[in-house]
């Protein structure tokens, strides 16, 4: 069974104190994971720097496009495509990584990665996580604005 945690990230930008929502699984940070499995895919492309190029989403975009899906996905009880990487300009949607997400009996699943943009590049990547733990984790993180 695979880890996940999410963890807010205060930081600056322009002179704005901002927080993001970090994401690691299996204890590494999920920019990483995905700058590995883009790096032959944008070296074919020409385009090396590409590779991972992603930012973590802000706390407010994390709640719309990942937290308010995946809990719609668990009453639906079937799968939707959630976003957890967005671009580094702060528009979250001009280059991001989208994903699969679904709420199984005992565990919860992401998979189907991809970036819109690059529709060739397979990622191959598959997670399943003890769901009272995901469930656990991303609690946390829709409590941490109440705090």
């Amino acid at each position: 069974m695979d880890s996940i945690k999410f963890y807010p990230n205060d930081y600056e930008m322009n002179g704005e104190g901002l927080t993001e929502v970090v994401v690691a699984i299996n204890g590494e940070p999920l920019l990483e994971l995905i700058r590995r499995c883009e790096q032959s895919f944008a070296a074919k492309d020409g385009q090396s720097c590409i590779a991972g190029d992603y930012a973590y989403l802000s706390l407010i975009d994390f709640e719309e496009l990942f937290l308010r899906t995946a809990l719609e996905a668990d009453l639906a009880q079937d799968e939707r495509d959630v976003v957890l990487l967005g671009c580094p300009c702060g528009i979250w949607d001009c280059w991001y990584l989208a994903l699969k997400i679904k709420f199984e009996t005992e565990t919860v699943k992401l998979y189907d990665f991809t970036n819109p943009r690059r529709k060739d590049w397979q990622y191959g990547l598959e997670f399943k996580f003890d769901r009272a733990s995901f469930v656990s984790e991303i609690s946390k993180i829709a409590s941490f604005n109440k705090l």
